[in-house]
């Protein structure tokens, strides 16, 4: 792995603490330290998807990732140097589809390294809690794996990811990471349609486990208000990951005021910086889904250039 891949996976990890209250993780003692590794995870929050995925496991990971994003000669070298690559869509064109097998290839490559592939089995995002239909790519990469000699002992762990909400900094999030599927657990000698609609069952099922999903929850409604509340009665009593989750799925709406202290705290410091993020954020892109994730990303590259200039403005000011 690079150094700028390294030192924006530390630098991640040290901006989560500025960016939301509380990031929970379970099962982490699930991931495999010297098999080859598929993850595959839902998909609610484009980018910070990843971004999050990645700075909570303790292993090197690539990432698939929408083609489009690549089309951006500047934003091109910055996604290959965090190790993304490209999955195109129909709605990409037509005469993109093709360069999807380059993208397969690599990950097999990867693999064969006994390296670890992070892949989004919905394959499209949006920024709510529902759970849309599996793609095939995960379940033909498994496949082509279990098939061949370096990598026929990969391991594939499924991810849940929960968002408290989308609306940029102080959010809580929840990982849990479930247990690990074996070749065994797969009829691998199957036809491919077969095996794929037996695979994506088995996924579906397992991120039902690991993520709250919910189709009708929509932000503004008092339904979503007791989710919130649910949600940070779970974090203020210490709950991991996987029983706050349960207690979101419950009913119950403690008398909780909704709050978000700790950024409030945090912003006392960074408030020009998070105000700028905001404000740039919608001028980078058009579509809301990528807000909280340029706004992450902004935080992540400029806080130490924020403290270096609110020093010396400091220095000059005590001089």
């Amino acid at each position: 792995m690079g150094i700028f891949y390294n030192y924006c996976k530390f630098n991640t990890q040290l901006t989560s603490h500025l960016f939301y209250n509380n990031i929970l993780v379970s099962g982490a003692e699930n991931i495999p330290q010297d098999k080859p590794l598929l993850l595959v995870a839902n998909h609610p929050n484009s980018f910070l998807d990843a971004i999050v995925i990645g700075a909570a496991i303790n292993r090197p990971t690539y990432f698939l990732a929408r083609g489009d994003a690549f089309n951006n000669k500047y934003a091109l070298p910055i996604l290959k140097s965090l190790n993304m690559l490209p999955v195109y869509r129909l709605s990409e064109g037509k005469e993109n589809l093709n360069k999807n097998s380059e993208t397969f290839d690599a990950c097999h490559q990867i693999l064969e390294k006994k390296e670890t592939v992070l892949i989004f089995s919905e394959g499209i995002s949006f920024n709510n809690w529902d759970l849309r239909p599996l793609k095939k790519g995960p379940a033909r990469v498994a496949k082509k794996a279990w098939a061949s000699k370096d990598a026929g002992d990969m391991v594939i762990v499924p991810v849940g990811l929960t968002y408290e909400h989308f609306k940029g900094g102080g959010k809580n999030i929840l990982i849990n990471i479930g247990q690990a599927f074996y070749k065994e657990d797969f009829h691998t000698e199957d036809l491919e349609a077969s095996f794929v609609k037996k695979f994506n069952d088995k996924i579906s099922s397992a991120f039902e486990k690991l993520a709250y999903v919910n189709p009708q929850l929509i932000e503004g409604t008092p339904d979503y208000e007791g989710f919130r509340k649910r949600f940070q009665f779970a974090v203020k009593n210490k709950m991991n990951a996987m029983e706050a989750l349960q207690y979101l799925k419950g009913q119950e709406t403690p008398t909780i005021k909704i709050s978000d202290r700790q950024f409030i705290l945090n912003s006392l410091l960074f408030a020009p910086l998070y105000v700028l993020s905001t404000w740039l954020a919608p001028k980078i892109v058009k579509q809301k889904l990528f807000f909280d994730s340029i706004s992450f990303g902004l935080v992540m590259f400029l806080w130490p250039v924020y403290l270096i200039v609110l020093g010396y403005l400091i220095a000059c000011f005590l001089n």
